[in-house]
């Protein structure tokens, strides 16, 4: 690897253990010089280290020392020397947008990892598990039997946290003290969720382009996703919960994760003290105006009890980040099929949560990212150091704890163990296409333009009819990103995919191109008979119950994925493919 540039997934031990040194001078007649302050990057690294438990600053023993580097890394990326290419690395390692500092683009042309990364541990990636053999009939009635709602309609996940069983209450305290489940998947016509006694839970859904790739339906998983913000930003300034608050609020965050403007109601600046269109009059507002940099004589934050909040420790609007607090729930559901519609199904596989636990700065996500630069050059073949609380989840070194839950061999949700949830801070911890290290928010549909302005749940409007999200170039995601790869999936497996969408040159077919512009669901949903295979694929995964082998569901061709990485070697791939946010570059004419 070049050494002029450390390249790849921001590593926790850089951020987290490097620590300042104090020089002594022994034999000084002198007054010794007072020891400095901790500088700048040592007090980021002493506060995200802050935001863990005590027993989670001890690296747990992982059997994959690897972890964090996901199964899609090992993906082949040449036929053969000199042979075609296929660049699944760019969706993920490119060149960032601030206040994401990882310039990982390198990592398209370079292999660098550690050499204790170079085995590819995920064996079930390498030789797939046979799918189960079910009928039909009982296959759908399991998927459509759910393991996160029990008969009775209660959380039967957060019933059996109430009284953890001993294998899940690590620290041995009869109490659990991570994430316990509360969110109803009950969605109102705004997305809102409820609970069976009208109840807001906080909890918001919405629509959004899934990220290409692994994370379509058609290669294993429908997932939906949704958000939560503090309690302070669902009240209004008198402690009363405020669904208007709430709304302005959400809207608020939308616009500067997006970085667009957001339509609202005819909405009271003034009442809330609050120049939300950006027009430098407190009036009547009909958007969120997005305004970077931030103009310093605006009246401008969010609103209602979040207006007092302290913005040096809660944050505040601004490009590209979270304010503290800010959770996600993420569930991965088999695959219903209804004839000849396949939707979501009920059964989860899995349930995934983040929650920021610290606001940091662009100023403190910059050093931390150069500090990890220099970590890496120093020290090439050092892996990341997690730090994690088997109960609370795993920190990811930029501000957040994941934690996830997934299927025991009976089918009932279980707590991920530490190894399980490690392999989720590799992209969520630091590459070039994160936002605030997550992914789905601002893949958003847009306000101005999908249904319920995009906050629904997948149950309410499913992807048929949805438009390809289109590049800054003019390009279509899904196409272009079909075009680098060269296959459906990163290890071009889906033979489905490339039936539909490919000659037999390898180029693309123009008229399934052209449909899929209008409607992205003729790409992302696999077909009846596929839907069914990769269902029975993953009842092969949670039968074994290996997941720290591997969780993609491969079904079809055999995957191209290498048993090992060269460290610094060659991708065959000439030139780093640009981020989907850079425009065409402007002509001096223009």
């Amino acid at each position: 690897m070049s050494r002029r540039r450390a390249t790849g997934i921001v590593l926790v031990t850089g951020l987290l253990g490097v620590g300042a040194a104090v020089v002594w001078r022994s034999g000084d007649s002198r007054a010794p010089t007072p020891a400095p302050g901790p500088t700048p990057v040592v007090q980021v690294q002493e506060a995200l280290a802050a935001t863990l438990p005590a027993n989670a600053r001890v690296p747990p023993r992982l059997s994959n020392p690897a972890a964090y580097l996901p199964a899609q890394c090992y993906a082949a990326t040449q036929d053969e020397p000199g042979g075609r290419t296929h660049n699944g690395c760019f969706a993920c390692h490119q060149t960032p947008r601030a206040p994401n500092f990882v310039d990982d683009a390198e990592v398209q042309t370079v292999l660098s990892v550690a050499r204790s990364a170079e085995e590819n541990r995920w064996t079930n990636v390498l030789q797939p598990l046979p799918p189960v053999e079910l009928p039909e009939a009982e296959l759908l009635a399991w998927v459509r039997s759910s393991n996160y709602v029990d008969e009775r309609g209660g959380l039967r996940l957060a019933a059996a946290l109430a009284h953890p069983p001993a294998a899940w209450d690590v620290n041995g305290n009869g109490q659990w003290e991570g994430y316990t489940p509360d969110c109803w998947f009950q969605p109102d016509t705004e997305g809102f969720d409820h609970s069976p006694d009208g109840r807001m839970t906080g909890w918001r859904a919405f629509a959004y382009a899934p990220f290409p790739g692994m994370f379509w339906p058609t290669n294993g998983s429908a997932g939906d996703v949704f958000i939560r913000l503090p309690d302070a930003f669902r009240r209004d300034r008198e402690g009363r919960e405020s669904t208007a608050v709430y709304r302005i609020n959400l809207a608020i965050l939308e616009a500067f994760i997006r970085r667009v403007d957001v339509p609202l109601p005819p909405t009271d600046e003034r009442e809330l003290g609050s120049d939300l269109d950006g027009d430098g009059v407190l009036g009547t507002a009909t958007r969120v105006a997005f305004v970077w940099p931030p103009k310093p004589e605006r009246p401008f934050g969010y609103v209602g009890q979040a207006s007092a909040l302290d913005r040096t420790r809660e944050g505040w609007p601004a490009a590209g980040l979270y304010p503290r607090g800010t959770e996600f729930l993420h569930s991965l559901r088999y695959l219903d099929v209804d004839g000849e519609q396949v939707r979501m199904a009920a059964r989860m596989k899995e349930l995934r949560y983040m929650r920021k636990t610290r606001w940091l700065t662009y100023s403190d996500l910059q050093l931390a990212a150069e500090a990890e630069v220099r970590e890496k050059m120093k020290h090439p073949d050092k892996l990341k150091t997690v730090l994690a609380d088997a109960e609370r989840g795993v920190g990811t070194g930029s501000g957040w704890l994941m934690q996830g839950f997934i299927e025991d061999a009976s089918g009932e949700l279980r707590p991920q163990n530490v190894e399980e949830t490690t392999a989720c801070i590799g992209c969520h911890g630091g590459v070039g296409a994160t936002t605030d290290s997550t992914f789905s928010f601002a893949r958003k549909l847009d306000a101005g333009s999908a249904l319920h302005a995009g906050w629904y749940h997948w149950g309410q409007g499913g992807l048929k009819g949805i438009p390809e999200p289109r590049r800054a170039d003019g390009q279509g995601e899904y196409a272009h990103w079909l075009e680098q790869v060269g296959g459906g999936d990163d290890y071009r497996s889906n033979d489905e995919v490339q039936a539909r969408f490919f000659r037999s040159d390898g180029t693309l077919k123009p008229d399934a191109v052209k449909a899929l512009t209008k409607d992205i669901s003729v790409l992302l949903v696999p077909s009846p008979r596929r839907a069914l295979l990769l269902n029975r694929a993953t009842l092969a995964l949670v039968k074994a119950q290996r997941f720290e082998r591997g969780r993609d569901v491969l079904v079809g061709a055999p995957p191209k994925v290498k048993a090992r990485l060269e460290q610094d070697g060659a991708t065959g791939i000439d030139e780093a493919v640009l981020p989907g946010w850079v425009g065409p570059t402007k002509s001096a004419s223009r």
